[in-house]
């Protein structure tokens, strides 16, 4: 099976190529094929993927190709990881968003459909390719936002396509991981959108997991810092993401007490580290290379949403690093995206059929919501492919929320498909964190928005 990864210039390349090393065994890739219209930056990642993903596994063979259609021939499968525009336009979006008011998170917030105006079109157009040279491929999204770059390829007929988000089940994760079993070994239920879900059972062989878990305190302050004293009322546990709809006040507020949005902070950080890790591996200095990155990795993990996290860190690596020390903290970082891509081709060769939280179209799965609504729930993969398991009745709350946010996403890919900005500026203003239509207004005419 050929994997191609579009997009490998993304930061992540070390742990995607990490990932796949690892699950060879149960993942059997003939080939896997890089592509990025920046390749000095794969270049310069690339040793030290490579060094990661020996710690790991077995790496297959490894190819960069030169064009978009030559990755795309002959695959079984393409990993989107594309960020068109880079990072310095999230940047101008959230820093746009901050100033009119409102949210400025690339995903969460109104950037989010600013930034899908770039990368719908540019994913829609690789899949075409893809297509015509590899009919009946797979599509694995990792392309942000996931939820509405999933729900314009499914409306372009692209049906198969898939989206990941490693948030989905870190809930699930940690509570079979408090129970001192395997997460394999559990079933589980999400339900709602990508960054916009919940956790409502975790259970083994019919014993519940999931309500001793909502009283343990230290539980939820790693996972929910900002909800600690009301998840367990709730009856399940939200995702991460929700910090921005359950508090999102102090969300804006935080943000735009911050020096640097976390775009901002990210240009800086990525230039700096891709000019020194690549100078360090064209000087054959691939140990240095890798903890340089580890560094890098390590600082990133620590600042994330820590406006929302009170000091609980990520995954910290050592403050002096040998390049040991930095392999075997990198080994730690594995999983996330890129295990989920992994385990979802894993399971669809048959394998090893998985349960894993997915987004793809409803299929009435989640009642309240249209068929071809792509939605974030547990799904069953095996060689027959993804089917969304059906759930009963939605919390109101959830499903009012879940609701309202699916308009909006289902304007904002309308909007794109058509080219209309005034349905972006509709899009803008049922987001309802925007809800004003001046301010839509406003948005529409000052962030990045590709029409």
């Amino acid at each position: 099976m050929r994997l191609a990864i579009i997009g490998s210039g993304s930061t992540r390349l070390p742990l995607m190529l990490a990932s796949v090393a690892e699950a060879v065994q149960t993942c059997p890739l003939s080939e896997v094929v890089l592509f990025d219209i920046r390749p000095e930056r794969t270049a310069a990642l690339l040793p030290v993927a490579r060094a990661v993903a020996n710690e790991c596994g077995s790496l297959p063979p490894v190819r960069v190709a030169a064009t978009a259609d030559e990755a795309l021939d002959g695959i079984a499968a393409a990993i989107f990881t594309i960020r068109p525009g880079f990072e310095e336009t999230r940047a101008r979006d959230e820093r746009a968003c901050l100033d009119a008011g409102v949210l400025g998170q690339e995903t969460t917030g109104p950037a989010g459909l600013a930034f899908a105006t770039r990368s719908i079109p540019a994913v829609v157009d690789y899949c075409r390719i893809a297509e015509a040279r590899s009919p009946g491929f797979l599509p694995v999204i990792f392309t942000n936002p996931a939820g509405m770059v999933s729900q314009a390829l499914a409306d372009e007929g692209f049906r198969r396509a898939v989206g990941i988000c490693d948030s989905a089940t870190v809930a699930a994760k940690a509570v079979a991981r408090r129970a001192g079993v395997g997460f394999d070994d559990v079933d589980f239920e999400v339900h709602g959108l990508n960054h916009l879900s919940w956790t409502r059972r975790v259970s083994i062989q019919g014993r519940d997991l999931l309500m001793d878990a909502l009283n343990d305190v230290p539980l939820l302050q790693e996972l929910v810092p900002w909800w600690v004293a009301q998840t367990p009322a709730m009856g399940r546990i939200p995702n991460e993401y929700l910090y921005y709809w359950y508090r999102a006040a102090e969300a804006v507020a935080a943000l735009k007490a911050e020096r640097q949005t976390r775009g901002e902070a990210i240009v800086d950080a990525n230039r700096s580290m891709l000019a020194d890790v690549g100078r360090l591996s064209a000087e054959g200095r691939v140990g240095d290379a890798i903890v340089r990155y580890a560094a890098y990795l390590s600082g990133r993990n620590a600042s994330y949403m820590e406006y929302a996290r009170e000091g609980h860190l990520r995954g910290a690596a050592p403050d002096a690093m040998t390049p040991a020390d930095a392999l075997a903290f990198l080994r730690t970082q594995t999983g996330g995206y890129a295990e989920v891509a992994m385990e979802l081709l894993a399971g669809r060769t048959g394998a090893k059929p998985r349960r894993m939280a997915l987004n793809v179209p409803n299929q009435g799965a989640l009642p309240g919501l249209a068929d071809d609504d792509v939605v974030e729930v547990d799904c069953a993969v095996d060689a027959s492919g993804v089917r969304p398991n059906p759930r009963g009745a939605l919390p109101p709350d959830d499903l009012d929320l879940i609701t309202r946010v699916k308009a909006y996403e289902r304007l904002g890919v309308r909007a794109i498909r058509e080219r209309r900005r005034d349905l972006v500026v509709d899009a803008l203003a049922a987001h309802p964190l925007v809800d004003r239509r001046d301010t839509a207004i406003g948005l529409a005419g000052v962030l990045g928005i590709a029409m």
